[in-house]
């Protein structure tokens, strides 16, 4: 198995990541990433990238807050909350160091409004929310924190000395790390032990929502490398 970001005593984590093979392995060769990894993507690509994942930041610690409000499990209420100030964190910190590296400015911050596209993943992750089990909701979240730290880790170690000229070489620095990688870590642990006894209906519910989520994940990228607002991009 080619994912690098994999614990083997996972089994329902397993299932999903098959289920959702053929665009995990394909979004981490699309020309945005591709491009971020050998350092020529276009600076305004980035900047759109980074006012979408301003905004979708957002309302995922909403959707945290709405696990922590389903949840009885005193472990799991402790990992959501510590995921919680950890995002609230890099919606303020990290995103002004990309601010202020990449000249984006508050004005631009203020202005901005989501894509279709990022639209469309939160919206469905806030329906989860609001309507389903705490397993659910988890399994919706799940894509973001896997996918970031699979792939950080897979282009870091493509392009390896290379890293030290990229310009995005801090956003790389970033969800490479093993301290990344615990973020995606609890939420399997989590998932693997609410999944049990699930009813298989259950389980391929949660399943094609996973799928869903890593198919949101490529568009966020692929929406952004097109600077893509709206659903055609006539759509002014």
């Amino acid at each position: 198995m080619p994912l690098t970001r994999f614990l083997p005593d996972h089994p329902f984590a397993e299932c999903l990541y098959k289920a959702a093979e053929p665009v995990w392995e394909e979004g981490v060769d699309q020309p945005f990433l591709r491009e971020l990894g050998d350092g020529t993507l276009d600076r305004e690509k980035f900047v759109f990238y980074m006012l979408q994942d301003y905004l979708y930041l957002n309302d995922y610690v909403n959707v945290h807050a709405l696990a922590f409000a389903k949840c009885d499990d005193p472990v799991i209420r402790t990992h959501l909350s510590n995921a919680i100030a950890g995002a609230s964190n890099e919606t303020e910190h990290v995103h002004d160091f990309f601010r202020d590296t990449f000249g984006i400015t508050r004005q631009q911050m203020d202005d901005a409004r989501q894509s279709a596209f990022a639209r469309a993943y939160t919206s469905n992750m806030i329906a989860i929310a609001h309507t389903r089990p705490l397993v659910d909701v988890l399994v919706a979240l799940l894509p973001c924190a896997w996918v970031y730290a699979d792939y950080g880790t897979r282009i870091a170690a493509r392009i390896g000395d290379a890293i030290e000229t990229n310009p995005y070489r801090a956003w790389i620095d970033m969800y490479k790390t093993d301290e990344f990688w615990q973020s995606a870590v609890w939420l399997l642990d989590d998932i693997e032990k609410l999944s049990v006894g699930l009813s298989e209906d259950h389980k391929r519910t949660l399943t094609e929502q996973f799928v869903v989520g890593v198919e949101h994940e490529y568009m966020f990228w692929d929406s952004a490398y097109r600077l893509q607002q709206r659903w055609k991009p006539e759509w002014k």
